[in-house]
């Protein structure tokens, strides 16, 4: 039987997803994937710092900063709707490349997520250390060509 604490951590883990859940769905398109951006964001500035060598390795953190990615991301393909371009009265990064060269977008897409999960599939700091290259390159090529600068 479960104890008191670990139901309660349960039940607000659950509670917490669910919100946070619901609010993404209360995102229009844009502010959905500038959400998504913004977790990967975050994700970064945990794994950054482990591969630079200014922090430990820390698989845990490493497995929630992807995971909440991941969940801030999940509906990634259904935020670029044509209605969604740049110039509407939403101030996006969104270059119109992403719409005039939707197959190479879409194989960037891939890519990314293919990195990001060999990268959440590492066990130790060699493996981690070992995929990181191909994840933060995923990161750089698309917004090179797909983002807007600040």
């Amino acid at each position: 039987m479960m104890s008191k604490g670990i139901l309660g951590l349960f039940a607000a883990a659950v509670l917490a997803t669910g919100l946070s859940s619901a609010a993404m769905a209360d995102m229009g398109p844009i502010e959905a994937r500038q959400a998504c951006m913004k977790a990967n964001g975050a994700a970064m500035k945990v794994m950054v710092p482990i591969i630079k060598g200014e922090a430990a390795y820390d698989k845990a953190a490493v497995d929630k900063a992807l995971a909440d990615e991941r969940a801030a991301c999940a509906n990634w393909a259904d935020s670029f709707g044509d209605d969604t371009k740049p110039g509407g009265a939403i101030k996006t990064q969104a270059k119109l490349e992403i719409w005039t060269d939707r197959a190479g977008f879409e194989a960037a897409t891939a890519t990314f997520i293919t990195a990001r999960d060999a990268l959440a599939a590492t066990t130790d700091e060699a493996s981690f250390k070992a995929a990181f290259p191909a994840f933060g390159q995923s990161c750089q090529s698309c917004h090179e060509k797909y983002r807007a600068a600040d």
